[in-house]
């Protein structure tokens, strides 16, 4: 069957518009190919202006020959390309190292060290400090002593009393306080006790012994009657009077050692027949150990160079007339000693104190003089009174 007019335009109009379609597509393609030439081309002139910029896994080069810091100070090879950082080094944080808190016993904080102040001759001294030694010499850490006193019933005043002959009788004065006249007397409080013998029983006359027989007499009869324990030390005459026939000895705990206190101790007084003629000890029950930390060397130190540390020097090698004192000091050995703290109504302790010894030269002495500076130590503790 013939195709009529309507059907031939039909076909030629179907053609047409496909014609039409197919040229826009094209001219749509030709535009985005010129478009992409354009900026291509614009990228490639703004290029070595730009600033590039680090990307993940790209690594810009930098021209040949530039320098480019290394970590380690590594040295740039001439004449090679240097690779740049890829980002921004982060510096190291520094480690700020913790000031190590001093070490507080079982005591917990401590009652001021009783010391006295200013010099042993009572005048007024100036010294220059030098120190010979290094500070960490100084030690860190020292034993701190608890005195646990002592507490006395009646029928403990009571034998006492009739081990040392006396006659009379006990009286209970209340606070664990006892008194005791007749052949001698007797004071007992708590750690102080005091024995006087009978001022009518005439010693026997004769030379004092050796220094050694009066201090082994001394002891032996205080661990005879229980005044001290064993922990007495070696103790030492202090006071010889051989018209008098009167010899004293002061006996002080093996440990610690030195003590520079007058507590605890046993002073003795013998005659020259080795009898005991007076008593007068403050000697605790026990001691009680715990360790503490001690006030940084430096710190130590410098209280010596401000003038706050107790000087010790011997009063006859110093010129006269009395007046005030100046000079130099060289510090060349540090060691420990003790003094007491707190009082007899709470609780009193044995604590350490830092000594510092050399020669002080003082303007007018004949010769360097021995020196010793003590300085509190223990740092969970109150200012020093004295």
């Amino acid at each position: 069957m013939a195709n009529g007019p309507y059907g031939r335009r039909s076909r030629r109009g179907a053609t047409s518009r496909l014609n039409l379609i197919l040229s826009l597509i094209l001219i749509v393609i030709v535009i985005a190919i010129v478009a992409v030439l354009v900026l291509s081309s614009r990228g490639d002139e703004q290029a070595p202006a730009s600033t590039p910029t680090a990307q993940a896994g790209a690594t810009p080069t930098a021209p040949l020959g530039a320098a480019t810091p290394t970590a380690g100070g590594a040295q740039e090879t001439p004449g090679l390309a240097a690779t740049a950082p890829t980002g921004t080094a982060e510096q190291p944080t520094p480690t700020v190292e913790p000031t190590p808190t001093p070490l507080v016993g079982d005591f917990g904080d401590l009652p001021a060290a009783d010391m006295p102040s200013g010099n042993s001759a009572g005048r007024a001294l100036t010294l220059d400090y030098r120190l010979d030694l290094s500070l960490q010499a100084v030690p860190t850490q020292a034993d701190v002593y608890a005195l646990e006193h002592r507490a006395w019933t009646l029928d403990d005043a009571q034998a006492l009393a009739q081990s040392l002959g006396i006659t009379g009788e006990v009286v209970d004065q209340g606070g664990g306080s006892f008194r005791a006249n007749g052949g001698g007397s007797l004071y007992i409080s708590g750690d102080l006790l005091r024995y006087v013998a009978d001022p009518g029983a005439t010693p026997t006359a004769g030379a004092l012994p050796g220094d050694d027989a009066l201090v082994e007499a001394a002891r032996a009869w205080l661990l005879q009657h229980g005044l001290v324990g064993a922990d007495a030390g070696p103790g030492s005459v202090v006071l010889r009077d051989e018209e008098a026939g009167r010899a004293i000895v002061l006996i002080k705990p093996v440990e610690p050692d030195p003590i520079l206190s007058a507590v605890p101790a046993a002073s003795v007084t013998l005659s020259g027949d080795g009898e005991v003629v007076q008593a007068d000890i403050r000697w605790p029950q026990s001691l009680r150990r715990s360790t503490y930390g001690l006030r940084p060397a430096e710190e130590l130190w410098n209280e010596i160079r401000a003038g706050r540390g107790y000087v010790e020097l011997d009063p006859a090698a110093l010129p006269s007339p009395a007046g005030p004192l100046n000079g130099s000091a060289t510090l060349t050995s540090v060691s420990m000693a003790y003094t007491i703290a707190g009082t007899p109504a709470s609780q009193q302790f044995l604590v350490p104190l830092v000594v510092f010894s050399g020669q002080a030269q003082i303007e007018g002495a004949a010769q360097p003089i021995p020196i010793k500076v003590y300085v509190p130590a223990v740092s969970a503790q109150a200012t020093p009174r004295g």
